[in-house]
């Protein structure tokens, strides 16, 4: 990597880094400059406005968590072993960055342009269409099989979704206002990763 390509990918990070904490409208290009240690020029020079920094850094971010059910339907294994795969996968993503769920839900909240980017550069997109019309196949083969409950796919998808973002969501009232330690709210997403997977399968036995 030379050194071009060094300061490009140092200003995106550090602009994730401050979109994560303080969120989009409080973050300037002067800041991430200054936190980069370079001029606000080339901030522009590399990524011309702060939207088109953003947008970049929003689609990386939603396009890894939605790469995880593709990546776990190539794999070769049973639909539990895929719901177990699955599951662990986005708790990982999630230990890793946990301000993601805060990011993704404030942007798309309260920006309504933000739920209309998304839905052009990926509901829409062939690749993810054909994911979830996979998924939706071998749901369907599953239950027809007998080895699956009568349960629409896309409720197993949000229901998967809402299960694992919820604890991440919660995570400070759990920190502060429980007065948890590091070492605590670590093991209570280890502890939630098998209470969610547990459920999950449990709620999908015929």
């Amino acid at each position: 990597m030379n050194t071009n390509d060094t300061m490009e990918v140092r200003i995106r990070e550090v602009a994730q880094e401050l979109f994560f904490r303080q969120g989009y409208a409080a973050t300037s290009t002067t800041q991430i400059a200054h936190e980069v240690g370079c001029t606000q020029a080339l901030v522009h020079y590399y990524y011309r406005t702060k939207e088109n920094l953003f947008r970049q850094i929003f689609l990386e971010q939603i396009e890894a968590g939605l790469n995880v059910i593709g990546r776990s339907l190539c794999d070769n294994e049973s639909f539990e072993d895929f719901l177990r795969h699955a599951i662990s996968m986005y708790f990982d993503a999630l230990t890793a960055n946990p301000r993601l769920p805060d990011f993704v839900m404030e942007e798309l909240v309260t920006n309504p342009e933000r739920r209309e980017y998304l839905r052009e550069h990926f509901v829409k997109r062939p690749t993810y269409v054909l994911f979830y019309v996979q998924f939706e196949s071998i749901v369907r083969r599953e239950q027809e099989a007998g080895r699956l409950a009568r349960v629409e796919p896309f409720d197993i998808l949000m229901t998967i979704v809402a299960l694992t973002v919820f604890p991440f969501l919660t995570m400070p009232m759990f920190r502060d206002m429980l007065g948890k330690t590091d070492k605590q709210v670590e093991e209570f997403i280890a502890h939630r990763k098998q209470e969610v997977t547990r459920f999950v399968l449990q709620g999908l036995k015929p």
